[in-house]
């Protein structure tokens, strides 16, 4: 076989990168919020304060609110996920072959932006709430204090769990009926399911010591993408191999600390 590859072969390789990526390599990108496409080294995230409306007397002048504007930063990191595959091999280089490749390089990549995305939530100033076991009353307390810090009510609410937590979870009546949580039940976690105010997902990657659990609100965590997935396959003389990569640069940073709060067992 040629020392090359067909130009076919690589353009499906880096599109099945993406595509694994998206199904199954990032459970946590769809919790955040995204921007792509960022030039440099460091992104900001904007957070405004909170506004108070006052009266005004008759041809009076209004009174500005004042907002507060503050800003978080975060920096991007540069990840690469690279497999050489000897010439000798090169008769296993079949579509079968390829496709194996691609979703262990999107997974690597993937695992990498979620670990950056816990890391994140770890370094929040957030609430915390202890507890051994993920009850109903330990997810009602977790709320009460979101609500209390005005986190919106809304589906854009997310709980990031262990399995442990799942397995909690599903003692709870009301978390596996269907009268209460709809079609999508908690069973295997990876499928956000809607139930109690948060969208579910079930994280078996490494938490904080004594963490089993993070609920956020969705446009609390930033995600920046300076290159999205990217992938090449190219000749290596001095390997006598073709080197398979794939690469991105992305960080994470919670904008809102207010809207975390961090589930610990001890």
């Amino acid at each position: 076989m040629a020392i090359s590859v067909t130009t076919a072969f690589v353009q499906q390789y880096a599109a099945e990168v993406k595509a694994a990526y998206q199904r199954e390599g990032s459970l946590l990108r769809q919790a955040v919020r995204v921007r792509s496409g960022v030039i440099g080294e460091r992104v900001y995230f904007p957070l405004l304060g909170k506004g108070i409306a006052t009266d005004k007397a008759r041809h009076a002048d209004v009174v500005p609110m004042n907002l507060e504007h503050t800003r978080k930063y975060v920096d991007l990191v540069d990840k690469y996920a690279p497999e050489y595959i000897d010439d000798l091999d090169t008769f296993k280089i079949n579509w079968d072959l390829r496709a194996d490749y691609a979703r262990a390089s999107a997974w690597a990549l993937g695992r990498q932006t979620d670990q950056q995305i816990i890391d994140a939530l770890d370094a929040a100033d957030g609430e915390t709430v202890t507890n051994a076991t993920l009850d109903l009353e330990t997810v009602l307390e977790i709320s009460e204090k979101q609500n209390e810090n005005d986190v919106p009510q809304d589906a854009n609410r997310f709980a990031v769990i262990t399995p442990s937590g799942l397995t909690d979870l599903l003692q709870i009546t009301g978390a596996t009926s269907s009268d209460f949580v709809g079609s999508q039940l908690l069973t295997t976690g990876r499928e956000p399911a809607f139930w109690l105010g948060y969208k579910w997902i079930v994280y078996t990657g490494t938490m904080p010591t004594d963490t089993a659990g993070f609920f956020f609100h969705q446009p609390s965590v930033g995600l920046a993408i300076g290159k999205d997935i990217h992938s090449q396959i190219d000749w290596i003389a001095q390997k006598v191999a073709h080197l398979v990569n794939s690469w991105m640069s992305m960080g994470a940073v919670v904008i809102d600390d207010d809207a975390i709060v961090e589930w610990k067992t001890a």
